[in-house]
C-alpha cells in the first residue's frame, strides 16, 4: 500500500489492489471521510485532495462534492466525449443553441488542432502535457493554437465548476496573449481592377462587399425585399436591410438570424452603385423573396458554401491582391472611417457590438503627410 499525506493531515492517498487511487480526508467537522470516487493515478486523486482542502480552508466546503457526470463518467471520460458534452450544453447570448458554423469549429478544434489530447481522459491531462501540445502548435500556426487553447480551458472550467477535476490545468501564463496580424485590405485601385475584371453576377457581389462590408453570408441571402431606393435632395440611394444570412453545414445553406443584435441594420450604398445594383435588380425575378443571387437563374437555392472562392482567387489575382474575400470588409470599414463618422455610425453601418472591433477591421492609410498638412499648432 503507497500512502500520501498531506502537511496538514487533512488526508491521505493510498494505492487499491485494483491499481487504482483511493482519496480519504477529514471534514471540518472531523468526521473521517473517503472519496465515493476512485481515481486512475496517485496525480489525480492528490488534485483532488488539493480541491477539497481549498474548500475547506475557504469555506465552501459541501458535504456532497462527489464529482456528478450528467451521463458521463468523471472517472474516465476523455477530452472529445467532454467536448460532445460541452457542445450539447452550450447557448449563444440570445439563449438559443449555437450556429452549426461555430459548433462544427468547436469540432475542428478537438479534431485537428488538440488531436493529441483528444482521446486522454480529462482527469489524467496535466499542464505539462498541455505545455508539449502548446510550443509546436504555436510555432505551425500561432492564431489556431491560440484559439484551440481558448477552447481547451473553456472545457477545463466546465469539467472544474461540476467537479469533474480537481483543478485546471489551463494555466499558461499568457498563453492566450498572441495577436495575430491583421489581414491585409485592398487598395481603392485593386479594388477597380477587380470591378473591371469581374463578369455578372460577381461583379455586383464584390460590390456589397467592398462599398457596404457586407459579410459573404449576408450577401448571398439578400432579397429583393432587402433592396429598397431611397430618394434624397435629389439623389437616389439604395437602401439595404440586412436581418439574416445564410450559413453552411456540412453543404447545406441554413438561413439564419445575425449572431448579435447589431447584426440586424440598414444602410445605404454610396450613390455610385446605385445604377449597377438596379441593373442587376433587372435580371432577377419580380418576387420579394427573390435572391439577388441564386444558385441557377430563377432558382430558389443558394451559392455554395465555396462557389465565391473560384472567383475570387481569379478576379484577385488580376489585382494583384493575395488576402480573402472579407477583407473587402476591411477595406469598406477603413474608407467609410475616412469620411470621419462617429464611434456609433461606424458600428451601426458594418453591424459591430463595439468599437473595439470596428477599428480592428481598419487599416492605415498611407495620408500621414496629408494629415500633418492640415495639423495646426
Amino acid at each position: 500500500m503507497t500512502t500520501t499525506r498531506s502537511k496538514r493531515g487533512l488526508g491521505s492517498v493510498r494505492k487499491l489492489p485494483s491499481g487504482l487511487w483511493q482519496l480519504r480526508y477529514t471534514d471540518p467537522n472531523g468526521t473521517r471521510r473517503t472519496a465515493r470516487t476512485t481515481f486512475k493515478t496517485k496525480a489525480t486523486a492528490e488534485l483532488e485532495l488539493t480541491r477539497i482542502r481549498q474548500a475547506i480552508e475557504s469555506g465552501t466546503w459541501q458535504a456532497d462534492q462527489t464529482p456528478q457526470s450528467g451521463g458521463l463518467d468523471p472517472k474516465s471520460v476523455t477530452l472529445k466525449e467532454l467536448a460532445d458534452h460541452w457542445r450539447t450544453q452550450r447557448v449563444s447570448s440570445k439563449g438559443r443553441p449555437l450556429s452549426p458554423n461555430t459548433l462544427n469549429e468547436y469540432q475542428r478544434l478537438i479534431e485537428s488542432t488538440l488531436k493529441g489530447l483528444s482521446n486522454k481522459p480529462i482527469r489524467s491531462i496535466t499542464r505539462a502535457q498541455i505545455e508539449d501540445w502548446r510550443v509546436p502548435q504555436m510555432a505551425e500556426a500561432p492564431n489556431q493554437a491560440v484559439k484551440a487553447y481558448k477552447h481547451l480551458k473553456t472545457l477545463m472550467t466546465f469539467a472544474q465548476k461540476r467537479h469533474w477535476i480537481a483543478l485546471n490545468p489551463c494555466d499558461i501564463e499568457r498563453a492566450t496573449a498572441y495577436t495575430p496580424n491583421e489581414p491585409e485590405a485592398p487598395t481603392s485601385k485593386q479594388i477597380q481592377i477587380m470591378l473591371e475584371n469581374a463578369s455578372e453576377p460577381f461583379r455586383t457581389i464584390l460590390i456589397f462587399g467592398a462599398y457596404a462590408g457586407l459579410r459573404k453570408g449576408e450577401i448571398l441571402e439578400l432579397r429583393r425585399k432587402d433592396i429598397s431606393i431611397i430618394k434624397e435632395s435629389g439623389d437616389k440611394f439604395i437602401q439595404l436591410s440586412i436581418s439574416r444570412a445564410v450559413i453552411w453545414d456540412k453543404g447545406e445553406a441554413i438561413v439564419s438570424e445575425p449572431k448579435t443584435q447589431a447584426g440586424i441594420r440598414s444602410l445605404l450604398m454610396p450613390l455610385e452603385t446605385t445604377e449597377d445594383i438596379l441593373k442587376h435588380l433587372k435580371s432577377i425575378s419580380i418576387s420579394p423573396e427573390a435572391l439577388l443571387f441564386p444558385r441557377r437563374p430563377d432558382s430558389e437555392e443558394h451559392w455554395g458554401e465555396y462557389q465565391i472562392k473560384p472567383h475570387w482567387e481569379k478576379i484577385r489575382a488580376l489585382a494583384g491582391f493575395k488576402g480573402r474575400f472579407h477583407s473587402l470588409r476591411a477595406y469598406a470599414s477603413t474608407e467609410f472611417a475616412k469620411l470621419n463618422p462617429t464611434d456609433r455610425e461606424l458600428m451601426e453601418r458594418f453591424g459591430h457590438r463595439n468599437i473595439i472591433t470596428a477599428q480592428k477591421y481598419q487599416r492605415t492609410t498611407g495620408r500621414e503627410a496629408q494629415l500633418l498638412r492640415s495639423q495646426t499648432y
